[in-house]
């Protein structure tokens, strides 16, 4: 809420009531259920409490695909934000606290009236192939699209394409970010500011990749359906917002307060350790890595391309696939978008902690393709559609572009 309100004050030119309105008369007159959402319901519907399970009219088994959601806690809460925010923050409060007590937890009094949305600037950045991409600074994961780019740049030959040498490549770089990320990314409030873009950082990575056969994951024991959003939007005068908004995995934490539609996240949880010596490590105030973050491309004009997906540790290998193939191999962003996408797993998260290594593509990939990530030493799992849905908006003079790659639900649409 305090990043919404850091927006409004400094860009807005409504009022947040007014800004809110169509969310309210959405959740006050209900959605229809998607196929998408019955799945996440009936994935879930044992991550929910009961008083979730009554305000969503879901109390024995998920909603069918065609029924409609209800969300009237969900409009009581915007609408209090957008008549009082400072009011709202003093009931979300109180009524988080007693939640947390009723189930033994561990929030305080006024843990939920601490208000640390800040706009950054600048955001990280980093010139690749001619374009300045900026992504979200720490504790995002948004370095880790910035050190991919950059090492893949160096490995290899412009305009070559979807080739095994070159999916094989960037999954090394992918392997070595990640092992990074581990070691290094922390809040910076806490472990100070880490120099993620450093030559020596990317020359690590770059000289850790072996060419010929995949390197064995080196965090595999670092360790013992996600409920994302990702949405670009650009207006007529050209201001543009790339958001990433997440509770985590599929509904959060799965408690909250259903009398205002609040479910509160387990960000900390996929992410932070008890570990001291570890730059994740738990402690007051300190906020958890995340894999979450936005993107933009911009060159002497301005910005031309926003975008983003959901998707855990997905989102900083497709991000950079979607990209590379753009900015490097000279792909249209059409091309970029439909080409056959694959992940390298275990990512750094803990959601994945337990997965054996291996690298799942889609099943459209070519054999000889296949035949060549085999002969690397790649377990390759084929997959009909490999996760994350990659949307992108293109800013042309007066022309504005939305693409997106189809793989989750979703909307691209001018209006």
């Amino acid at each position: 809420m305090a990043a919404w309100y850091t927006l409004a004050r400094a860009h807005c030119t409504m009022p947040m009531r007014r800004l809110l309105q169509p969310a309210i008369e959405l959740a006050e007159r209900g959605v229809v259920v998607t196929q998408q959402a019955a799945r996440w319901f009936g994935d879930n519907m044992h991550v929910l409490d009961a008083g979730f399970k009554e305000a969503f009219n879901v109390r024995n088994e998920p909603p069918n695909v065609g029924s409609t959601l209800f969300q009237p806690g969900l409009a009581r809460l915007y609408e209090m934000l957008g008549d009082d925010p400072h009011r709202t923050e003093s009931v979300v409060d109180a009524a988080v606290l007693r939640v947390s007590e009723a189930l033994n937890g561990l929030f305080q009094r006024g843990d939920c009236r601490i208000t640390d949305g800040a706009v950054l600037e600048p955001a990280l950045v980093a010139d690749v192939a001619g374009r300045r991409i900026a992504v979200n600074c720490a504790p995002t994961q948004g370095a880790l699209l910035l050190q991919n780019l950059l090492a893949y740049a160096r490995l290899v030959a412009p305009g070559s394409g979807c080739t095994g040498e070159n999916i094989h490549l960037l999954s090394e770089v992918v392997h070595r970010s990640f092992a990074w990320r581990l070691a290094n990314l922390g809040d910076p409030g806490h472990t100070g500011v880490v120099e993620a873009l450093a030559k020596p950082v990317i020359d690590d990575i770059v000289a850790g990749v072996n060419r010929a056969h995949r390197s064995s994951t080196t965090y595999t024991q670092h360790y013992s359906h996600g409920d994302t959003t990702h949405l670009t939007v650009v207006d007529k005068a050209g201001n543009s917002v790339s958001w990433v908004q997440s509770l985590g995995l599929g509904f959060g934490a799965g408690v909250g307060v259903p009398a205002l539609g609040l479910l509160l996240s387990n960000r900390l949880g996929r992410s932070s350790t008890l570990v001291d010596t570890d730059p994740n490590c738990v402690s007051a105030g300190r906020r958890p890595v995340n894999t979450i973050f936005a993107w933009s491309a911009s060159d002497e004009g301005g910005v031309r391309w926003l975008g983003g997906t959901p998707g855990g540790d997905g989102q900083c290998q497709w991000n950079a696939q979607v990209l590379a193939a753009m900015l490097i191999h000279g792909e249209s962003a059409l091309g970029a978008l439909n080409a056959p996408r694959w992940t390298y797993l275990p990512g750094a998260d803990k959601h994945e902690a337990n997965r054996s290594p291996s690298l799942e593509v889609d099943r459209d990939l070519p054999s000889a393709v296949v035949a060549d990530l085999q002969s690397r030493g790649h377990d390759v799992r084929l997959r009909a559609s490999v996760g994350g849905a990659v949307r992108l908006t293109h800013v042309a003079g007066t022309y504005r572009y939305g693409l997106d790659d189809g793989r989750q639900e979703g909307l691209t649409a001018g209006f």
